[in-house]
């Protein structure tokens, strides 16, 4: 993170550089406004400093013909300056483009400032929007890739869900207690929000690439982080010694050996549908309360597991299917 505090500092420090340079090669006036509109533009990410560029260009030109309107008609004036921030602030508002206030605002001032308008001081004006915005963008081509970071964040989260599913299978048949999955869960939360704010950011670094992978992956791993948290609650019964027992320690299991292997789910599915068969229509009725609950904790952690798979096969049938026909 430090290393892209600096890389970006950097990169406002020449764009500003750059632009009030530029400004002067033009022989703009008020060229030193250049900075403000560059670094006001550089500070939002890359996928949105484009919109946002677009925006402050088109109500540069509604700004800057409505109050020369105002001007001309009432004077250049404090109080004429003021109906324009007041008339202006509330379109902007209105039409959710409050970005494009305080810039546009700076370039009003350069006209009450002057007590005249012109075409060569509106171009002039319009100029230094124009200047100040392509100047950001195209700083803004220049990011750190962070992808290698992902990937990273990937191995630990199914490193993370390996130990686990592990832990739970062992649970399952009394050989654990459950501290560690949820010690394990803490630990998983932690690290899938630090992988979901990075994924925005490594999506937001492209102006045109859809590259939302990561972000739908961490997304995916979330939704399973939420069904195993619940999950631990059904395996904290002392569980009898029974083939329904056996059959979801094994399919658990089978999770440990594919968490990094996405394409599995149709293999999954068919196993759940076997256990859940047994379940409906071989397995012996519970005799007493014990056994009782012993069935309903399983019959919810086989639910769970059945989630579990769902969302692992909506991510594969957005993301991993298109690869495997390619």
């Amino acid at each position: 993170m430090d290393k892209e505090k600096w890389v970006k500092s950097i990169k406002i420090t020449l764009g500003v550089a750059l632009g009030v340079m530029l400004a002067k090669w033009f022989r703009m006036d008020f060229e030193i406004t250049v900075a403000t509109i560059v670094i006001v533009s550089m500070l939002t990410d890359k996928r949105q400093s484009l919109k946002q560029s677009a925006i402050r260009l088109l109500t540069a030109v509604f700004s800057l013909i409505f109050a020369s309107g105002l001007f001309l008609t009432l004077g250049f004036t404090l109080p004429v300056f003021i109906i324009y921030i007041f008339v202006f602030t509330l379109l902007m508002y209105r039409f959710d483009t409050v970005i494009a206030i305080v810039l546009n605002v700076v370039l009003v001032i350069h006209l009450l400032m002057l007590g005249e308008v012109s075409i060569p001081i509106l171009l002039n004006e319009f100029g230094l929007m124009f200047l100040g915005v392509t100047v950001a963008l195209v700083m803004n081509l220049f990011v750190i890739d962070i992808e290698d970071e992902l990937i990273g964040y990937q191995k630990q989260i199914e490193n993370l869900m390996d130990q686990i599913f592990k832990d739970m299978g062992k649970c399952l048949v009394n050989q654990c207690g459950s501290q560690s999955v949820s010690e394990n869960l803490a630990v998983l939360d932690e690290v899938l929000s630090k992988s979901r704010s990075r994924a925005y950011q490594y999506y937001n670094n492209y102006y045109f690439q859809e590259n939302d992978y990561y972000v739908e992956y961490f997304a995916m791993r979330r939704q399973q982080y939420y069904t195993i948290r619940s999950m631990q609650h059904f395996i904290t019964l002392k569980f009898l010694n029974k083939p329904e027992v056996e059959m979801l320690k094994d399919f658990t299991d089978d999770f440990v050996n594919n968490t990094k292997v996405l394409n599995t789910c149709s293999h999954q599915l068919d196993r759940l549908n076997q256990i859940k068969h047994h379940f409906t229509h071989e397995a012996e009725l519970p005799t007493n309360n014990n056994h009782l609950q012993n069935r309903i904790a399983l019959h919810q952690y086989l639910f769970s597991l059945e989630e579990l798979v769902s969302v692992k096969m909506r991510f594969i049938d957005r993301f991993e299917k298109p690869k495997l026909r390619g």
